[in-house]
């Protein structure tokens, strides 16, 4: 049977497995930037580790795009310390992915608590900064919560109206009070909102992960063929 030349070829093989690795790349740079830009409207209310995650996303993506032009260029090239400092690339990056998988993991498990004390901050500030108000407000309304904790956070009879679920139809003058204002606290709502988007993070990159290990081990087992092995030569 006649072997393909996309197998016989080092040139062919080494491109098609750096351009698989060039796409995580992308995909992890969109990922890291759409959560940075989720996240961003909270930023009065969380801490930076939950910016630093995708930006170090962000950064391991834009240094595997970086990284893949060595790679093609290794495939042009079929020079065995091109395509061997390559694979050595692969390696120092791999290390990097299965950390920002841990930790993508870790900062789902910490969500609700890492925020608790900015958040009790913040909500001191309600009533002093409308930037503050505003974030209260939004978050309280479209996670139906109220307070850090619950809605015993807020005095009781200031609390937000924004702690409460108003009916299409509802007549002036309206009170929110601490029987009819939501019950959930917000650092859960809020937490769990949070760990989705890590838990996100955390998949796509355990996916990248195994996805690095075949590509550092196909690049390897070529750079070995360039150096000991007869390969067929591309004109």
């Amino acid at each position: 049977m006649k072997i393909p030349k996309i197998l016989k070829s080092i040139k062919y093989s080494l491109a098609a497995v750096n351009s698989i690795y060039a796409v995580t790349g992308v995909l992890l740079l969109i990922l890291g930037i759409v959560v940075i830009v989720q996240y961003s409207y909270y930023d009065n209310l969380i801490t930076n580790r939950f910016f630093t995650l995708p930006s170090f996303v962000i950064a391991t993506g834009v240094i595997i795009m970086l990284t893949s032009i060595l790679g093609f260029y290794g495939a042009i090239s079929e020079h065995f310390y091109v395509i061997a400092g390559y694979v050595t690339l692969l390696l120092a990056i791999l290390v990097l992915e299965i950390s920002m998988t841990i930790a993508a993991f870790g900062l789902r498990n910490d969500a609700s608590s890492e925020i608790r004390a900015p958040m009790i901050q913040s909500l001191q500030l309600y009533e002093v900064r409308l930037d503050i108000a505003r974030i209260w407000d939004d978050m309280q309304m479209e996670f139906e919560c109220c307070g850090v904790a619950g809605r015993h956070d807020w005095v009781s009879n200031r609390i937000p109206i924004s702690c409460c679920h108003i009916d299409y139809g509802t007549i002036s003058p309206f009170q929110c009070t601490s029987i009819n204002a939501y019950t959930v606290g917000c650092a859960s709502a809020l937490g769990e909102w949070l760990s989705y988007y890590a838990f996100v993070l955390g998949v796509v990159a355990a996916i990248v992960t195994c996805l690095q290990v075949f590509i550092t081990a196909a690049a390897a087992w070529m750079a070995w063929r360039s150096k000991f092995e007869e390969v067929e030569l591309e004109s």
